[in-house]
Parts: C-alpha cells; sequence; structure tokens
C-alpha cells in the first residue's frame, strides 16, 4: 500500500462503521440494564387497564381492590392513582418535557429560565397516589425500602396520620430539579407547590433509576384532588401474592374475576414487562443491524477502491514475482493478507475510539442510564472489520493473481 493517505481514508472509512455499531448497541445494552435493574426491585403483580402503555393512563373502578382481595393467595392489595403532575414551582411539566427534546430552555411564569435544556424529556414529574396503609402493609413496596437514610436528610415515608394532608415524599433527584430560590437541592421540611397548592416535604428517596426517580408520592385522596380525578376511580392496584411463584396463575385469577364484572385488565408481573420489553429491543436490534449494515457496505467500497488502486500500481512487482516462481493463490494470498491487516487495524482503531467514546459520554450522563458493551462484542466488531476488509479485498487480489506476469510488467511498466 504506496500511498499513506489513501490507505489512511480507506482504514477509517472502515473504522467508522465500528465506532457506530459499538456506539449504537452500547446504547441498547445501557436501555437493556435500565429497565432490568428498575423491574427487579418491584416483585408484586401490576394490575391495569388493559391495553395501555403505562398507568399514567389507566383508570379501574377502585371497588375492584375488593375484588382482588377476596381471591385466593393474595397477601396485599394497594389500590394507586397515578397522572403527570400538574405545574411544579409554576413550571409546565409537558412544557417541560417538549423544551427538554428541542434543547431550549422554557421560561417559568416569572420569567426565569429553569435550566430545562439540560434535562431529559422523561425527567416529567409522576404523581403517585397512594393508598397508605395499604402499601405500609406491603413486603415488596419500592419506595419504603429506598428513603434515604436520617444522617442523609431521608426523613420518613408517608405513615397513616397523613392520609388527606398536603404531605409528600420526593426523589434525591426531584429535590435537584427544583432547588430553593438559592439553588441548593430541597431538605425535609420544605415545601414544594403543585399546581396551585404548596406540598410539606415530609421524605427523600432515591431508587437511582430514571423510571423511578420523576414519582412525587402522597396520599391518594390528596393525589385525586390535585389530579382531579374521580373518587371512584383508581389507575392500578400493585397485588402481593403469597408466593411469587404463584403470581402467573394468581394473574389469571384476577384476569378472570374482572372479565366476569366485563372489565378489561392486565395483570402483570414485571418478568412479563421486562418479557415484552426484551421484545422490543430484539426488534430495535433487527434495525440497528440494518443502520450499521449500510455502513460497513459503505466500508467495503472503501476498502475495494483502496486495494484496487493498491494493486493496479503495483502490477509490475507482481508480475515479477510470478515470474520468480510465485503462484497465483500465492499473490492473492498476500494481497488478501494486506487488506485483512487493513481490516484489523481499522477495527482496533474503531472500537478504541468507541470504547473511550463510552467512557467520556458516561461521564456525562446523570440520569441512570449508563451506556455499556460486552468485551465479546467489542471482538466481535474487530472480527467483523476484517472479514468485511478481506472480502472487500477479493476482487482486487483475484485481479492481481489471475493476470498473465508478462501483462503485468508491461501495464507497470506503462505506468
Amino acid at each position: 500500500m504506496t500511498r499513506p493517505l489513501r490507505t489512511m481514508l480507506g482504514l477509517v472509512g472502515l473504522a467508522m462503521p465500528i465506532v457506530g455499531f459499538i456506539g449504537l448497541f452500547s446504547i441498547s445494552y445501557g436501555m437493556r440494564n435500565l429497565v432490568g435493574s428498575t423491574l427487579d426491585q418491584i416483585q408484586g403483580l401490576m394490575v391495569q387497564r388493559a391495553n395501555v402503555l403505562s398507568p399514567v393512563f389507566s383508570d379501574l373502578p377502585a371497588d375492584f381492590a375488593e375484588t382482588i382481595r377476596r381471591l385466593p393467595g393474595i397477601r396485599g392489595v394497594a389500590p394507586e392513582v397515578w397522572g403527570l403532575a400538574p405545574e411544579v414551582e409554576g413550571e409546565s411539566t409537558f412544557g417541560r418535557a417538549i423544551a427538554a427534546a428541542v434543547g431550549s430552555g422554557l421560561l417559568n411564569r416569572d420569567g426565569s429560565n429553569s435550566g430545562i435544556s439540560r434535562r431529559s424529556p422523561f425527567d416529567a414529574p409522576v404523581i403517585s397516589g397512594q393508598d397508605i396503609a395499604a402499601h405500609l402493609a406491603l413486603k415488596t413496596a419500592v419506595y419504603p425500602k429506598n428513603m434515604l437514610p436520617p444522617d442523609q436528610g431521608g426523613g420518613r415515608f408517608l405513615a397513616p396520620s397523613d392520609a388527606g394532608t398536603n404531605r409528600i415524599v420526593i426523589s434525591k433527584k426531584i429535590a435537584t430539579d427544583y432547588p430553593r430560590p438559592d439553588q441548593t437541592p430541597r431538605q425535609v421540611g420544605d415545601t414544594l407547590r403543585i399546581g396551585r397548592e404548596s406540598f410539606e416535604i415530609v421524605g427523600i428517596y432515591e431508587c437511582k433509576s430514571p423510571l423511578l426517580d420523576v414519582v412525587i408520592i402522597m396520599d391518594i385522596d390528596t393525589a385525586r384532588r390535585a389530579l382531579t380525578k374521580s373518587k371512584d376511580m383508581v389507575s392500578s392496584i400493585y397485588v402481593e401474592g403469597n408466593d411469587p411463584a404463584g403470581n402467573a396463575a394468581l394473574a389469571a385469577a384476577i384476569e378472570a374475576a374482572a372479565a366476569e364484572r366485563g372489565i378489561s385488565v392486565e395483570a402483570r408481573s414485571m418478568n412479563d414487562f421486562l418479557g415484552i420489553f426484551a421484545t422490543l429491543m430484539a426488534d430495535f436490534d433487527l434495525f440497528l443491524l440494518g443502520i450499521v449494515g449500510l455502513a460497513l457496505a459503505v466500508g467495503v467500497v472503501g476498502i475495494v477502491n483502496t486495494m484496487l488502486m493498491s494493486t493496479t500500481e503495483r502490477f509490475s512487482e507482481f508480475g515479477v514475482l510470478r515470474t520468480n516462481g510465485w503462484s497465483r493463490g500465492d499473490v492473492m494470498l498476500l494481497v488478501t493478507a494486506e487488506s485483512g491487516y487493513l481490516g484489523l487495524l481499522a477495527g482496533v482503531f474503531g472500537a478504541t475510539l468507541a470504547v473511550l467514546g463510552i467512557v467520556v459520554v458516561n461521564q456525562f450522563i446523570d440520569n441512570g442510564l449508563q451506556l455499556s458493551i460486552p468485551p465479546i462484542l467489542v471482538a466481535l466488531s474487530v472480527v467483523v472489520a476484517v472479514v468485511v476488509a478481506i472480502l472487500g479485498g477479493l476482487y482486487p487480489a483475484a485481479k492481481a493473481a489471475w493476470m498473465a506476469p508478462m501483462e503485468a510488467i508491461r501495464l507497470g511498466g506503462a505506468r
């Protein structure tokens, strides 16, 4: 390969798809790890309206909780009311999500910029109204076990005496996202304005998951008032069975009881949700493979061009080698080896660049999502680069190998 610049361009052309391959799949693996670690914290069954994406969009008759309690194998039943929070500290949660998505700040009513552009569109707070007594009786309730320790200002979880009051538990993330006027995080004892009402913060939790750390927890009746929901409705019902191994049978019994009442519900364990998510991610991975495949095709064109020009410039050398006893296979092996070596350099360069990029990006992600890539996939990307380069070099190798020695010398000398 006599032209270093052309060789370098071919190397970079093949390295970039490798960077894309590792980078895109690091997002996929990061999402899998995030969702998996989040769902691992939820051990019971979530009962919600069938064919809805989230409890936020679900509605069920409130008295269906009593129907579930009468089923055998039930240990605990906890009704919940969910909804997107109205304005928090004068800031529209819907506008906040839109502004974060487009990367621009959004002014509060007082004209100040709350720095939304630095946040994710998934940061919009969600209200969870809980039947406090029922949730405290659960063994697997998520938020009580994730309260910050007292020495870190965690305060306490809601108690039955908080029913009907404007007392809330928020995450450490929300405390930071909606700081005091002096820009320090809110603490236990402070108030948080939600809609037109002020709420006293009595506790702070941290689940270390962006999917869970956006929830403002309050009493179920207080949530109904804040979200203007009917007292006859709930969003979802968290169900805890006596034996987690029997969750599938319990889910079937709950759905059958709902069908008898003419209610269409889904009772799903977190394993069910994880299975659905895994199916979606498998389709997403196929989409990513399609994108990477197109990029690799462009890389192959670059390799073919580089090797074709390299072999064309060395026709006379190959002719001399042939006249000195080299076989066609020897010449073809030489050119193919050069192509494979170029692919190896491109793979190592691309993989190194991608891994370094993942490390740097992770330093700037503070919402719980961490990009990750298995070492086996990094090694596979290098192998793919070598294979693609060898395939791209086959045509130039064959052209150099099958040319008659004297013809090769004549063409090389003419150049």
